[in-house]
Formats: C-alpha cells, sequence, structure tokens
C-alpha cells in the first residue's frame, strides 16, 4: 500500500482533459485558480485535445496561461491521451483527474490531499452534483437523486472499482506509477472501468468515495445522448476490455450474450429474451409513462440494453 503524504508540503499536479470545452472552462478553471491550498505547492496542467471551438484562445488568457501549464495535440486523440499526456508532464506526489465540466470548490485541493494522508488510501473520488439543470428530468434525478453508484459507501468503507470514476478523482504519484497509464485503444464512453479495475488490482482496499468533496457537473447529457455513448462503449471498448481482461464481463453486459467460457448460461438467455428490440421500444414507451422513481429502473434497463447491442454489433449478432 503506498505510504501516506504530509498535508504540509505534498505537490498535486492537476490534470484537465479538454475538449471543445470553451463553453464550460470560464466556470471550471477560475476555482483552480483560488484555492486555499498554497500556488507554490499546486501544478495545474490543461491538455487541449485539438478542440476545433474557442477553446485555444480561450486558453491564452494571461491569468490562466500565467498559472497553468498548457499542452495542446495537433488531432484529437482521445481522453485517454489527454491523461496520459497530463500524467507525463506531471510532477506532484498527488495526481488529480479532472474533466473539463467540472467545477470545484476553493477547498477541493485540500480536501483530496487531506484523504491522502491516510495510508490506507490510494485514491479518491470526489461527490459529483449538478447546479445546471433543474432535477424534474427523470434520467438527471436517476443520475443525481438515486442512491446508487459509489454513493452505496460511505468515507470510510472501500469502492469497488467499478464505481471508482476517474473524471474527477485524486490518485496517489506511487499508486499511478504501479498501474501504469491509461490504455489509448480506448475511445469515447466507458474508458474509466478499465484503469479502476488495473488500479484496484494493486490497490484493492484503497479506493474510496469521499461525499464532502463536492463538485458540479456542467454540459450533462440527455438520455437520448448517453444511450448512444452506451452502445457506442459496447461496440468499440467492450470488446477490447475483454480481450484483456474477460473476468470484466458480468460488470459490461456482456455476459447477457455470452459467456465468458462461451457456454450456455441463464444469463444469455435473459439477455436473449428481454434485450431486443421489441422489448427496448416498449420501455421507451413505459418511461415515458412512468412515474419516478419507477422511472429508474426502465432507464437502467435502456443503459444495460445499449450496451449490449453495441456489443452484439461487434460480434454481428443481433436477435429480434
Amino acid at each position: 500500500m503506498s505510504s501516506g503524504i504530509d498535508h504540509l508540503d505534498v505537490k498535486v499536479s492537476i490534470i484537465v482533459s479538454i475538449y471543445n470545452g470553451a463553453d464550460v472552462l470560464p466556470y471550471t478553471i477560475p476555482p483552480l485558480l483560488n484555492q486555499d491550498y498554497p500556488n507554490n505547492l499546486t501544478e495545474i496542467i490543461l491538455v487541449d485535445d485539438a478542440s476545433t471551438d474557442e477553446t485555444p484562445s480561450l486558453l491564452e488568457n494571461p491569468e490562466w496561461n500565467d498559472r497553468c501549464t498548457i499542452l495542446r495535440h495537433d488531432q484529437n486523440r482521445g481522453r485517454t491521451a489527454t491523461r496520459n499526456s497530463g500524467l507525463d508532464a506531471a510532477t506532484g506526489d498527488l495526481f488529480v483527474l479532472l474533466d473539463c465540466d467540472i467545477q470545484v470548490g476553493s477547498r477541493f485541493i485540500s480536501q483530496h490531499v487531506s484523504r491522502h494522508e491516510d495510508d490506507s488510501v490510494g485514491g479518491v473520488l470526489s461527490n459529483i452534483q449538478t447546479r445546471e439543470v433543474p432535477l424534474t428530468d427523470k434520467y438527471h434525478r436517476y443520475l443525481f437523486r438515486k442512491r446508487r453508484g459509489a454513493k452505496l459507501f460511505g468515507s470510510k468503507q472501500a469502492l469497488p472499482f467499478q464505481y471508482f470514476i476517474l473524471g474527477c478523482s485524486s490518485i496517489k504519484s506511487s499508486a499511478v506509477k504501479l498501474t501504469g497509464k491509461f490504455n489509448e485503444q480506448f475511445q469515447g464512453y466507458g474508458i474509466d472501468l478499465e484503469y479502476a479495475y488495473r488500479l484496484w488490482k494493486n490497490y484493492p482496499k484503497g479506493l474510496f468515495y469521499s461525499p464532502e468533496i463536492v463538485v458540479y457537473m456542467h454540459k450533462v447529457k440527455s438520455l437520448k445522448e448517453a444511450l448512444v455513448d452506451f452502445q457506442e462503449w459496447g461496440h468499440r471498448n467492450v470488446p477490447i476490455l475483454l480481450e484483456n481482461f474477460p473476468e470484466l464481463s458480468q460488470y459490461t453486459g456482456a455476459d447477457f450474450v455470452s459467456s465468458p467460457q462461451g457456454r450456455f448460461s441463464p444469463k444469455t438467455l435473459l439477455g436473449t429474451v428481454f434485450i431486443n428490440r421489441t422489448m427496448t421500444g416498449l420501455a421507451r414507451i413505459l418511461l415515458a409513462m412512468s412515474p419516478y422513481p419507477l422511472s429508474n429502473l426502465l432507464i437502467r434497463y435502456l443503459m444495460v440494453s445499449a450496451t449490449v447491442t453495441g456489443y452484439r454489433k461487434s460480434l454481428n449478432f443481433e436477435p429480434r
């Protein structure tokens, strides 16, 4: 297990992955420059993944440019590559991985550093909320009101790897050195599971959730947009994941398509009967009529269905 770090002298490297973030950067970057943590112990690395909007010119802001290290990709390479570029440049004792649509509080850095004083802590996940959307939309209520994922665990109970989201998390540099960099084969949605699994294998009792470290997400997607992401995840990333880690089948929905051993199982039968175009269409109709929180079950079904549909596409298999 990695050693604890001293709150008084730990250097923190914040790595912000950016792609077409011009509309959110004015909300997300200034709070990073106004922390209660010492500036001389803070390193902010902004990695622009070949943005096509106003992001490049926005990053020329002297108030940001003087305090941050700006890295730019010549072509769009994906979030795994932006994180790796940031890790290559980072010199801190603690690495904070941050998506560009996350707005933090003034105590964000010091709160993460405090958690890492504990020798048992290898990684810490923030409490992601939103101010941007009214929580009347069923999908958004599912995301931010439902007690699910990391929210099922307290701050003192170690997280299972599948709940460790890396878009707003801190990891000891020693843990990153042991785990390695991100696999740049993964693109788009769902890139966290593979790295979280590798990290967890080295620190099976070292990943934690901190409800008190509240951050806010901007640009929250609609359910329609999210389902496109889930299908793309199933199609492009799940096959790569299972090639390296077939034991993760149960965490991807792939075991609804086939068992890791290639044999028949009750779960594949359930997938054939209940995950198909007819059932998915029925679930969409029921979702429109169902009140919250009953809608949560249908939303979860649609997310799994989209992933399974994408994975079947990779196998050229689609039941009717």
